[in-house]
């Protein structure tokens, strides 16, 4: 069975695009699959249906208690996607969500988060 997420991209605090990956915030749709907290190897379609290896954040923002998040950041990917509906098709979960408080522990972490979303999606 394949794990589809629905959403229209909304926005979001903009943390990803101050550490250098910039995320699409996901407004989910009422009949959405919702993963549980984790982060995610995917494939992200936009308008154009086009599948781009991505990876799907899956929590709660930290500074406000149990509001939930889904976010994804699509690799090789610039441009806007705000307004815009993306469907994401989970592939593997590759860790659990944790909170780091140092900068450069999470943007380590995230680099190694792309390292294991291109080995499990061949990219």
């Amino acid at each position: 069975m394949v794990n589809v997420v629905n959403g229209q991209v909304v926005s979001g605090y903009g943390e990803g695009k101050k550490l250098g990956f910039p995320t699409a915030n996901l407004q989910l749709v009422t009949e959405s699959f919702r993963p549980s907290q984790g982060v995610y190897a995917c494939w992200v379609s936009v308008a154009d249906n086009k599948k781009r290896p991505g990876i799907l954040v899956s929590g709660v923002y930290w500074e406000e208690v149990n509001v939930p998040r889904i976010e994804v950041y699509v690799l090789d990917f610039s441009g806007d996607l705000y307004g815009k509906n993306v469907s994401v098709e989970i592939v593997q979960k590759i860790r659990e969500v944790v909170r780091l408080l140092k900068v450069d522990e999470l943007k380590n972490l995230i680099k190694n988060d792309i390292v294991s979303a291109r080995a499990i999606l061949k990219q």
